[in-house]
């Protein structure tokens, strides 16, 4: 009977795991369609019932695609990180930000997602809770430059996930390189 709870509890943490990557595909799709029941259990497979047995109220799947960025983020940006989480400095992870973010490893449809957190500040818990955890930047000490560095990489993801503005390759590597900078100068 254990066996038989424990795969079912697997099944559904895939099935909620592929019906948010449902999600993101749908906002991620040229023209950024809305999250709705209806688009996110047609990308699915799903039923619409399907679709509502898992995440019962909109709020509900809103804040599962929140999470399931915050976790995807959490996943790339401890790959880019050189050393484990716990032992990182703000520095360190302001840097894994610059590195992440400003190269193109945030989408627009997570741009979508997180303003719709903003929007809607009853979803924005999460997001607060995971920016909080990485990028404290009131400990005491004079974090200007990792501020500026991480305000300077969200303008970028910003602009460019907004089409504002398109930045050449060489820019890009100025850019980066100077946001990467502004990090080892906070440790110097």
């Amino acid at each position: 009977m254990f066996t038989v709870r424990t795969v079912n509890i697997e099944h559904e943490a895939k099935l909620r795991t592929e019906i948010l990557d449902a999600a993101m595909r749908v906002v991620d799709a040229v023209g950024g369609a809305d999250i709705t029941y209806e688009s996110v259990a047609r990308e699915a497979g799903l039923t619409k019932a399907g679709l509502m047995y898992h995440f019962p109220s909109k709020d509900a799947l809103m804040i599962g695609v929140i999470e399931h960025v915050i976790d995807l983020w959490q996943t790339e940006l401890c790959e880019v990180l050189a050393v484990p989480f716990e032992e990182s400095t703000l520095a360190q992870r302001v840097e894994a930000f610059v590195n992440f973010a400003g190269a193109g490893g945030v989408t627009q449809g997570e741009f979508v997602v997180f303003t719709e957190a903003v929007r809607r500040p009853q979803l924005s818990a999460p997001w607060l809770a995971w920016l909080r955890t990485w990028f404290g930047f009131g400990d005491g000490t004079d974090t200007t430059p990792l501020l500026l560095a991480w305000l300077a990489t969200n303008g970028l993801w910003i602009a460019e996930a907004t089409n504002i503005l398109t930045v050449t390759p060489a820019q890009r590597t100025a850019l980066l390189g100077r946001m990467v900078e502004l990090t080892k100068e906070a440790t110097a």
